[in-house]
């Protein structure tokens, strides 16, 4: 059984799918996993399900090799004639599974989309460093290293020198720094992410003096990064990530004041499952921790609700299904917690402008 991808899973070809969540950390009911491998036994069984009950059962070592491995992770598992994989999450999931005519992929969006995107820039007394990914994957896309002239800046840019010592910082290193932020912050002018400056407080005072962004910028911790790689810096930064969501959150708050009263913004389930029938969906966003079962047909555009599974009438997480067909139709997604939904509301979605 091998790692699979939520691009594999979305391009799945439509079959008889079985998808299932456990975390070691939150068993169902209290019970460990052969408990919940059985019930899984069972309901398949009594659906006649043959194809994917021997799945199941050729399986079973593999999914307690798996979980055994990873006792913090939840563990998505994904059956089918055509594929078998597993995936691994962040944040716990309580167990269940779902059968299906594709993958069950809503976890998987939640943390995709609950993991918000930054720029880091670490300023230090030997460079300049511009990182940019998540929380979970950081990469460096750009370096300025302070003793070399950075070609693309004009034959008038200023030497960079860097202070071997602890005193004071050159001055030609000081005018090099805000000439450099200056053209950094018109670089980035238009990107939608929060920035986050890190290093010594000296040289990082001195770069923000003339750096503005007009999304954000998260600079309270003085700290230099110069020698540590992506992953130690990742496990740093978790510390940011509150304050990186909320500048999100707050972006989404003031379009959401604009669209208050505007055709474009859907709250009901139905106008939500209708537009996304005719692909007229641009962003759809989603509570955490909540599903709503039943049925649904984006060829009709007929749906149905359930208030709980049945046992003996599997039904769909519609929101998930919402989501993958928002996706495939090159559609956004946002996960926020409910506090940001209306009342009632299961999801919020916002349709493609009208062309002029």
């Amino acid at each position: 059984m091998k790692p699979v991808n939520l691009t594999q899973l979305l391009s799945h070809s439509p079959t008889r799918t079985l998808s299932f969540f456990y975390c070691a950390r939150n068993p169902a009911e209290g019970k460990g996993f052969d408990f919940f491998y059985e019930d899984m036994l069972f309901q398949l069984e009594s659906m006649e399900e043959e194809k994917l009950l021997e799945h199941l059962r050729d399986q079973k070592a593999q999914f307690h090799r798996i979980i055994k491995r990873y006792p913090t992770k939840t563990c998505g598992f994904f059956l089918s004639d055509t594929l078998n994989g597993f995936t691994l999450l962040d944040h716990e999931v309580e167990a269940y599974f779902q059968l299906g005519p594709h993958f069950h992929v809503r976890p998987l969006l939640e943390q995709a989309y609950v993991n918000p995107e930054f720029i880091l820039i670490n300023v230090s007394f030997y460079d300049l460093k511009i990182y940019r990914g998540d929380f979970q994957h950081l990469e460096v896309i750009d370096q300025f290293e302070f003793d070399q002239v950075q070609s693309g800046y004009g034959e008038l840019s200023p030497k960079f020198y860097a202070p071997q010592y602890m005193g004071l910082i050159p001055y030609k290193t000081i005018v090099a720094l805000k000439n450099l932020s200056r053209r950094l912050a018109e670089r980035i002018l238009y990107e939608s992410v929060p920035v986050v400056v890190t290093g010594l407080a000296d040289t990082k005072a001195i770069f923000l003096q003339g750096f503005e962004h007009h999304f954000g910028v998260i600079s309270h911790l003085n700290e230099d990064f110069y020698e540590k790689t992506c992953v130690e810096i990742l496990q740093r930064c978790l510390a940011f990530r509150p304050i990186v969501a909320d500048y999100y959150h707050a972006q989404f708050k003031e379009r959401l004041k604009r669209l208050s009263k505007s055709p474009r913004l859907l709250t009901d389930l139905k106008d939500i499952i209708k537009a996304t029938a005719g692909g007229r969906v641009i962003q759809l966003v989603l509570p955490t921790d909540r599903k709503v079962w039943g049925f649904v047909n984006f060829e009709t555009g007929e749906y149905e609700l359930h208030k709980r599974v049945h046992k003996n009438n599997p039904c769909v997480d519609i929101l998930n299904e919402i989501a993958e067909e928002v996706l495939k139709q090159g559609g956004r997604i946002q996960v926020l917690p409910p506090h940001f939904f209306p009342l009632e509301a299961n999801a919020l979605a916002i349709l493609k402008g009208s062309k002029r």
